[in-house]
This record gives C-alpha cells, structure tokens and sequence, in this order.
C-alpha cells in the first residue's frame, strides 16, 4: 500500500482544475484588486476635484471585498495551505508606478483602466469555469465582472460636458498606455513570489494637508467655519450647515484612507473594516452635496476646510507612521468624534423637524444609523492595536482628546484676541436662544454608546467632558448584580 501521490493530479488531462493555471488566475486578481484599493487608499485625500474624489472612494470596499473573497476562494483549492497564497510583485509593478506617478489625474485614468482590464479578465474567466464544478467562484467572478462594468458605465456617465476632444483623448491615450503596462505584467514569467498578504508596498509619503478643489475660500484660522447666526430656514444656514458637513464626511473619509495607506502591514481584515467605514463617509458626503443642489445652493463659493483631518492626522506624542499613531487617529475620529455625533444628532434631527425640513432630517437618520457602527469599529480597531501594544484605551483617548482640542482651542483664543469687537459679537450668537425656538438638547446617550460596545466607564469618560448638559439616568443606576 502507498500513499497517493497529489502531484499526479496536475497530470491529468486537461490539469485539476476547470481551466490551467486557476489558482495563479485568482491570486493574480486577488493582488491586482488589493494593490488598487492601496492605491486608492493613498490618493483619495491628493485628489483634489470633489467629483473624482468620492468616484475614487466610492469602491473601495468593493476591491478589498474582491480581493478577499479570490483569496479565501485560491485557499480552498489549495487545501488550506497558506504558503501558497503568493502573487509576484511583477504583476502589480503598474500600480506602484502610478502611486509614484504624483498625478491626480493619471490616477484617476489608471484606476479607470484598471477596472476595465479587470472586468476584461473577469469576462474571460468566467467563460472557462465549469458552472457545476466552480460555482461559487463563478459567481464571485460575474459579479466582480459586473462591478467593473457598472462603474465603467457610471465613469463615462459623470464624465464632464466641456471636456475638450484633446482632453478626452489624452484620457484615452493614458488608460490604453496603463492597459498595455497591465498586459505586459502579467505575462512576465512570475519567477519571484512573496505572500500575498505582504506583495503590497511601502506609504511613498504623508499628507498632513488634503486637497481641495481652486479657487474655493478657506475660512480665517480659528474662526467657527459655520455657526447658526439666524434661523435655519434661511438659506445662508442651510448652505453653511450642509456644506460644513460635507467638509467633516471628507476629512473622516481622508484620514480614514490614509491610515488604510500608511498601515500596510496590518491583516487584510483591519483594512476592510475600514474601508467599510471609508466608503460610508464618502456617500456621507455626497448626500450632503445632493441637498446642497436640492435647495439650489452653489457649493464653489462656500468656504472650504480639513480642519478634522489636519488636528487629526499627526501627533507630537507619535513617532509619524508608527503604530501608535494609528491608534490615536482611530480613537479620535472613530471614539469621540463620531461617537459625540451619536449623542448630537438627535438634537440636529429633532431641530430640523422642527422646522419642517424633513428631508434633511431624514438624510440624518441614515447617517445617524452608520454613526454607530463607525463608533463600534473604531473601538474594536483601537482596542485590539491598545492589546498589542500595551495601551490602555481609555487613558490613550484621554490624551489624544486633550492634544486634538488643545490644539483648537489654541487657535480660537488667538482669532478672538485677535478682534475683540469681532468676538464680542460672535460670542453673543453663540449666547443668544435658539433663533427657531428649537427646546432640544444632548445628552450622553448611553444606551446606543453601549449598543455600540462602549462600556459605562467609557460613557463617564465623555460625561466628564462635559459636551452635554443632560446627565443620562443610565450613569447613575446601580450596577447589575
């Protein structure tokens, strides 16, 4: 009696698998679809016109769901044997060019031309697998094949009228150029292989200030960028209020972007969930500009701003790019940022009812929705880096709550020592009653901070900072038995 021998499978006519050379065809798509996202990742905060930012971001989830379902799909064939989940670095070369590239819009072509590459491919393997045999990857594979195709179609549809035929052909000559430098990297012979979990390469540079589109003011440093000066159904607050929305969804959705970029090193799942959470801020953003149009506000005299990403990328208490930082940028966005909108929007939606503004108020309550499950993944993210590194979350968000409103409140007292007169009457708005009579005001909300797996001594933390002047009756029961 002998053992059978596995490498007499590949023998058989035809090979083992449906097709030749299948679990390279997976791991192939598994690299490219995740050195995409990476790109991506890196870009969306340098890209400057709102449009292509939020096309770019858009997706990103998509590429980091592919790549992942190819990868598990390469494990099973490969009987659960890990060091076979390998790519070469050959055929992602293209994409770390165009990372290097330092061109938004070379950028914005060349993911263009990666998507129709990759639903070509798709297209391609679709048509070898054996419907029975490979069922479910067929389906993963139609339906990446049609995500390409879709956001193709939506590419062409959002394209701009006054493009000129030179543009457009440059355009066209970019994307054929990075197609071809696709094509010819994957025919190179994959002589070099690293695991796929590491093919991805290292941040080329930080960003400490995103881009915006020209031409748009920057509000004075210190100055509120809106606060309500009159009722909000005037349309100066309507236009400052949505706009200041868009302004905070695009800051979330850059630092979240950027922290997927710098931290290459961390498990694919890490970045998932945080693309998750990118792609939320992205249609965050874009709902807040589908209101501005809906109520026949411009946006390109509104003032413009980063002001979350900007106190929120970089710490002098961090070593730049180190893990630590990571955990800080989590924890300030994600655990007090978005969780204070879980305890604030309640009073911004019961006010906008109010007023009748009702699809206002509706856009909140979805938004209000992915509050808490951005709050939730934030602290699961922070805790687990806290475990590996030694920290504990609760005093580390003590200190990066201090240092990222210090460095605001700095910069406020000097804009208002600046005028006195000016803040006198800054002050006094800020003072006077609610001009919509509005009777609603925040309060710690425990119970959807727990929901969101805080603990009470979490919740006390924010009570002790004092943001809400309505103390939860939850902080004060005892405790279970």
């Amino acid at each position: 009696m002998t053992v059978a021998d596995r490498s007499t499978r590949e023998q058989r006519p035809g090979g083992r698998w449906s097709t030749p050379n299948l679990i390279e065809q997976l791991l192939h798509l598994a690299a490219l679809e995740r050195a995409t996202a990476h790109v991506i990742a890196g870009w969306v905060p340098k890209v400057p016109e709102l449009d292509d930012k939020l096309a770019l971001a858009g997706d990103l989830d998509g590429y980091l769901v592919r790549a992942g379902a190819l990868r598990q799909q390469a494990l099973a064939l490969l009987e659960r044997d890990t060091s076979g989940l390998v790519a070469a670095p050959a055929w992602i070369e293209p994409l770390v060019a165009l990372d290097r590239s330092g061109s938004a819009v070379a950028v914005v072509h060349g993911v263009a031309a990666v998507r129709s590459y990759l639903a070509r491919i798709y297209r391609d393997l679709d048509a070898r697998l054996d419907p029975l045999l490979d069922a479910r990857l067929q389906t993963i594979v139609r339906a990446a094949a049609q995500a390409h195709e879709d956001a193709a179609s939506s590419d062409a549809a959002c394209a701009p009228d006054d493009v000129g035929t030179s543009d457009l052909a440059a355009g066209d000559s970019a994307r054929e150029a990075f197609l071809h430098s696709l094509e010819v990297a994957h025919a190179l012979a994959a002589d070099h292989l690293v695991a796929l979990d590491e093919v991805l390469w290292a941040p080329l540079d930080r960003v400490a200030v995103p881009a915006r589109p020209a031409g748009r003011p920057r509000p004075t440093t210190g100055a509120r960028a809106h606060f309500r000066k009159g009722s909000r159904l005037t349309k100066d607050d309507l236009a400052g209020e949505l706009n200041d929305n868009v302004m905070a969804e695009l800051s979330a959705l850059e630092l979240l972007c950027r922290s997927s970029y710098e931290h290459p090193e961390q498990p694919w799942s890490v970045h998932l969930a945080i693309a998750r959470h990118a792609a939320d801020e992205a249609r965050h953003a874009a709902i807040f500009r589908r209101l501005l149009v809906d109520n026949g506000i411009g946006e390109h005299e509104l003032t413009q701003h980063a002001a979350n990403y900007e106190y929120g990328y970089e710490f002098p208490e961090c070593e730049p790019g180190s893990p630590r930082e990571l955990v800080w940028r989590l924890l300030i966005l994600c655990t007090v940022l978005e969780a204070l909108a879980v305890d604030k929007l309640p009073v911004e939606i019961g006010g906008r009812d109010w007023v009748g503004q009702s699809d206002f108020a509706r856009a909140l309550d979805y938004i209000a929705a992915d509050e808490l499950f951005h709050t939730e993944n934030g602290l699961v993210l922070s805790r687990r880096l806290c475990a590996e590194l030694g920290l504990d979350p609760i005093l580390e968000r003590e200190r990066v709550h201090g240092r990222f409103f210090g460095r605001q409140r700095d910069v406020r007292i000097e804009y208002l020592e600046a005028d006195p007169e000016r803040a006198a009457a800054e002050i006094a708005i800020l003072e006077a009653p609610d001009p919509d009579g509005v009777p609603y005001v925040s309060r710690t909300e425990v119970e959807l901070r727990l929901r969101s797996s805080f603990t009470i001594d979490e919740c006390e933390q924010v009570e002790r900072w004092g943001y809400n002047p309505i103390r939860h009756e939850l902080l004060d029961a005892p405790p279970p038995a």
